[in-house]
């Protein structure tokens, strides 16, 4: 017969590891999210400043960070309409980001 020592204590502490890694990611798409969010209102077209002051990252469930810009006009401005051209402010962060993260 063969007696395994430990295996709770093993067990409890990839627990505790797994909790911890889940932490730390969540911090970074936090940080990733912040970054994102502070490019695109510079990346932003500024007529009355609101556009830029719409946009704003949060936390909405563990794990995921959402970034967005409220202006209801917003979506108008990243993709263009068929009188004005695409203004990607939105996307252009996302790859400044990608490109050179936090």
């Amino acid at each position: 017969m063969i007696k395994v020592k430990g295996i709770e204590a093993t067990a409890a502490g990839l627990l505790k590891l797994r909790e911890e890694a889940r932490a730390k990611v969540d911090e970074y798409l936090g940080r990733l999210a912040d970054s994102i969010a502070g490019r695109a209102r510079q990346n932003a077209p500024v007529r009355t400043g609101r556009l830029r002051q719409s946009i704003e990252a949060r936390k909405t469930a563990p794990l995921q960070h959402v970034v967005e810009a409220s202006a209801p006009y917003a979506g108008y401005v990243e993709h263009g309409t068929s009188k004005t051209p695409p203004r990607r402010f939105m996307q252009n962060a996302v790859a400044q980001t990608l490109e050179n993260p936090p």
